[in-house]
């Protein structure tokens, strides 16, 4: 299902990885330092020779942001912002079932010591907050997995989501799974022990607290694209599900 349709999408190689936020890429021949929002490693990504989306931010230094890279025959969606955008238009437009009757009324609330992505609320006044995560690592089974690398805010979100559970609130974490074709969810151990541990507790207080979506970027025209929904409710993997102490 078309999303969003995204313009001004200019193709390059990705050369290589600078800094958290800087990446080099070559546009037509042409060396260039542009933008990357996701703080992840995104080592299977963001590799010499890969093809890679760029959008113009007006920047005097940098003046694109990388967006996608190529896998197969569509592009991962890496970016936070694009992926946050789809998100809202999502919940916006009624096509998430399990956001179905709530609308997003604030964006970064603060909840404990933390400020998350979202509070939303329904028809009778139900508040409920929702952080967003990017899970674009993709395991060997065509899972989602989420993180790549040790996050210390990872952790504080998903600690604060289950002390607010546990008082009472309405709180959960999405996961915007940027592929196509995603079989489940999962945390990724090795990228960071505790956060799949937390996600563990997480799911002992509520398993409906932990949801995924994923949706994936396609070019239409030459330079144009469109965010495609891939799946509004992607599993969690039974795998790690089973292994969760009761």
């Amino acid at each position: 299902m078309k999303l969003i349709k995204v313009h001004g999408i200019e193709r390059c190689r990705i050369l290589r990885r600078l800094n958290r936020f800087v990446v080099e890429v070559d546009v037509n021949g042409r060396g260039e330092m542009v933008h990357i929002t996701n703080t992840g490693r995104l080592n299977e990504y963001l590799t010499s020779g890969r093809e890679g989306l760029l959008v113009p931010i007006g920047g005097v230094k940098l003046r694109h942001r990388l967006i996608g890279v190529r896998i197969g025959d569509y592009y991962a969606l890496i970016d936070t912002r694009l992926q946050n955008v789809a998100f809202e238009h999502l919940v916006s437009n009624g096509l998430i079932p399990w956001l179905e009757g709530y609308r997003i009324v604030k964006r970064s609330p603060r909840l404990g010591s933390s400020l998350l992505d979202y509070e939303l609320m329904d028809s009778s006044g139900r508040r409920l907050f929702i952080e967003t995560k990017s899970a674009v690592l993709r395991g060997p089974n065509g899972e989602s997995m989420y993180p790549d690398c040790p996050s210390i805010r990872g952790r504080r979100h998903i600690k604060e989501i289950i002390d607010r559970l546990l008082d009472g609130w309405d709180a959960l974490i999405v996961f915007i799974a940027g592929l196509k074709d995603v079989r489940c969810f999962k945390p990724y151990r090795d990228g960071d022990p505790e956060i799949h541990k937390l996600l563990g507790e997480l799911y002992k207080v509520e398993p409906c607290s932990i949801k995924c979506i994923s949706i994936y970027l396609s070019i239409y025209l030459s330079n144009d694209g469109y965010i495609y929904l891939d799946n509004p409710d992607v599993s969690l993997c039974r795998d790690w599900v089973s292994t969760i102490p009761r």
